[in-house]
């Protein structure tokens, strides 16, 4: 019967069941139980030919691969959503910035059709320039006679940005005005 050979060790390992034989138990041939994974070490971390590949660490090598991929995945979503907010942004400030235009053309064509019906004119004007190749004015003006004088009912309204045929915006302003 050939015993089998000792594992030296260079550091002491936690606790290792041994086979004890003799009338007492304590006999001087003790043997080793063998491990339980075939092939395998006592010693945690030897990456002998017969250990590569069935550790932890060696199931988990791709996964901090796979945690970048995610994380510039995330971030490239997220830079996308903020460059989409962006754009939003800024196309609602062009369009608030042509409504006040077309407004306030529209006040402009409103003084200036109460000015012309009280130095005797009309009152009426199509496609008024009110900014050179930006905002424009169409007045209208419509008297009745109430008890023996004028009431004059102005309607205005503001064109603003692209074409006087296709503005982008308009606002219109609806005043009564009695000289």
């Amino acid at each position: 019967m050939s015993r089998p050979a000792y594992i030296k060790f260079a550091m002491p390992l936690p606790l290792i069941r041994l086979r004890r034989s003799g009338p007492l138990g304590r006999d001087s041939s003790l043997t080793e139980i063998p491990p339980s994974r075939p092939g395998g070490s006592l010693l945690r971390g030897d990456m002998g030919p017969a250990a590569m590949g069935t550790g932890l660490a060696a199931r988990q090598r791709g996964a901090s691969l796979v945690m970048a991929i995610f994380l510039i995945t995330a971030l490239a979503a997220l830079g996308g959503l903020l460059t989409q907010l962006l754009v939003l942004g800024s196309e609602e400030t062009i369009n608030e910035w042509y409504s006040a235009q077309a407004l306030y053309a529209a006040e402009s064509g409103v003084e200036w059709a109460a000015r012309d019906i009280s130095a005797g004119g009309a009152g009426s004007i199509s496609n008024g320039v009110v900014l050179t190749n930006q905002a424009w004015m169409t007045t209208t003006v419509s008297p009745v006679s109430i008890g023996g004088r004028t009431l004059y009912t102005i309607t205005s309204t503001g064109s603003a940005g692209g074409l006087v045929s296709a503005p982008r915006t308009q606002r219109r302003i609806v005043v009564q005005f009695m000289p």
